[in-house]
């Protein structure tokens, strides 16, 4: 059987197996072959499938990366490679509300650049999540700007980072590097994935800046108190009511969730080459020695992911965008996850999808920023 669909490579150093080479054969095996159920059949809301930067009711994205709720039935889409923010009315008409598509750059992308200002004249690099607050202030994950962005009465501003690297105190000194999710906690807290600081920051409500969990700059696993802690490359957060701060640990592929200043794993399943006896089964072209694997199977004990990163919670249900597998997950408060849709495969139909990126909850639907597809879709859900 072909493997190489899970194999990924994330910046990362080598840690111990968390399962026999026996076991994670059979899980993968099995996981391999394990049909996606699904709460219902997805509907695109806006996108035409295609790259490009039109506004109006055949808009285009650009491998959009985010998307949040506004009033109205509106949706926001951070359109993280075109570096725009637009908005979506609930008739599912496009416009851009800040951010301009500039020269080509690599890969013949739009190139980013940083500007203050009027939102007319703003310029963002690969913005990757949003989250909206009170008094309409929209807050950017302006992740290759090194900074959080503000979006508020028609302008921009930087709010907080700016220059790639570690640092703590006021949002005026603070270093952040590739912050690429944001979420909204309690009491107006703001908290960042900085992925290639591998550490989950907390912006307080007076502006202070603060290493929540990991070992700024390195990267690596292991669970415990806050500063002991490691991730690789966290690309997701959510924020759930009671103060729990679920991580989507992308490099790692696995859930982790930060309660009462400590780090546990909560799904997924940490395995390098080494703890395989595949090494000549598909993986060759594709895998790094020390890097871990993605992998794909439902479950409780060895559930796996393959590059997880936007997550949402539905009642006490965290929904994860299980990007590399194509699928979109669902994991219990006890860790057993479970699949809604995808099958696996990058594709374009009612219950597929291509590297799924933001996620959000609208009341019992999902709504998906499709990013391969460069669509804006939704998922029905069921339950609380």
């Amino acid at each position: 059987m072909n493997f190489t669909r899970i194999a990924k490579k994330i910046t990362g150093k080598k840690l111990a197996s968390a399962v026999t080479a026996a076991a994670l054969t059979a899980v993968l095996a099995a996981g391999a072959i394990t049909a996606s159920g699904s709460e219902g059949l997805s509907r695109t809301i806006a996108g035409t499938g295609s790259h490009g930067a039109a506004d109006g009711s055949s808009a285009q994205f650009n491998l959009p990366g985010g998307v949040l709720g506004g009033s109205g039935g509106s949706i926001y889409v951070i359109d993280t490679y075109n570096n725009l923010i637009r908005r979506i009315d609930a008739g599912g008409s496009v416009r851009t509300m800040t951010g301009a598509v500039t020269a080509t750059g690599d890969f013949g992308f739009p190139r980013g650049f940083h500007r203050d200002g009027a939102a007319s004249e703003a310029l963002f690099s690969r913005p990757a999540s949003g989250v909206l607050c009170p008094r309409g202030r929209m807050y950017i994950a302006d992740s290759a700007n090194h900074s959080i962005r503000v979006i508020t009465g028609g302008n921009v501003y930087t709010f907080a980072g700016g220059e790639a690297g570690h640092a703590d105190g006021r949002v005026a000194e603070a270093q952040f590097n590739r912050p690429s999710a944001i979420a909204r906690g309690s009491c107006g807290s703001l908290y960042i994935a900085d992925a290639l600081n591998h550490a989950v920051r907390r912006i307080d409500p007076a502006g202070n800046v603060t290493t929540v969990a990991g070992t700024p700059g390195v990267s690596g696993y292991a669970d415990g108190a806050g500063d002991e802690a490691q991730f690789n490359g966290p690309m997701g957060i959510a924020v759930s009511p009671d103060g729990a701060v679920f991580v989507a640990d992308t490099g790692n592929h696995l859930i982790r969730v930060i309660e009462n200043g400590s780090v546990r794993t909560l799904a997924g399943t940490l395995v390098f080459p080494a703890d395989t006896d595949m090494n000549g089964n598909g993986y060759d072209d594709f895998y790094i020695d020390d890097e871990p694997l993605g992998g794909f199977a439902d479950g409780e004990a060895y559930a796996m992911f393959n590059l997880p990163m936007g997550l949402a919670l539905h009642g006490e249900t965290l929904i994860v965008a299980d990007s590399a597998n194509h699928r979109i997950r669902a994991v219990s408060p006890d860790g057993e996850v479970t699949t809604l849709a995808g099958t696996g495969y990058p594709d374009y139909s009612p219950d597929a999808f291509h590297m799924p990126r933001g996620v959000y909850v609208r009341g019992n639907e999902l709504i998906i920023a499709d990013s391969g597809n460069n669509m804006i879709r939704a998922l029905p859900l069921s339950g609380n």
